[in-house]
């Protein structure tokens, strides 16, 4: 079979398609959002199945000063659902938390939120909720970071 100059082309372009994939900000946009930390919460405690009156508070990330999320809650004393008012915020985020080195901790992300465990790093025993799991679920990406 001779090649014409159109399947000559798609020949080229389909393999170079292929290897580009999503960009990063594909990516970002495919995951899913929420319009309020209710919806967040609802969604998460939906999968795991939330503590009615968790202790304590929120680890609040900070960036140059001031938090970056904009609103927080416990699922667990250990396990909190955190929204970002916009991308940059919500990557700086991420980085802070990843980058904290002070053992596992489990995280899925979302477009505009995160899930945070720090189980392993409170009590330096391996957590007992799925967070796994509930990145399934909820179609966000999972990362254990330290």
């Amino acid at each position: 079979m001779r090649a014409t100059p159109s399947s000559l082309a798609i020949m080229l372009l389909l393999p170079a398609a292929l290897m580009t994939g999503c960009s990063p900000d594909q990516e970002a946009e495919s995951l899913p959002a929420f319009d309020s930390i209710e919806e967040a919460f609802d969604a998460v405690d939906a999968v795991l199945r939330c503590e009615d009156n968790p202790v304590g508070d929120p680890i609040v990330p900070m960036g140059d000063g001031v938090p970056l999320t904009t609103e927080q809650r416990l699922c667990a004393e250990h396990v909190q659902v955190d929204l970002y008012p916009d991308e940059e915020s919500l990557q700086q985020g991420f980085e802070l938390w990843s980058d904290s080195g002070q053992g596992e901790i489990q995280l899925v992300r979302g477009r505009n939120w995160l899930v945070v465990d720090v189980t392993d790093v409170a009590t330096g025993e391996p957590s007992t909720w799925d967070i796994d799991g509930l990145a399934a679920d909820l179609g966000g990406e999972y990362t254990v970071a330290g």
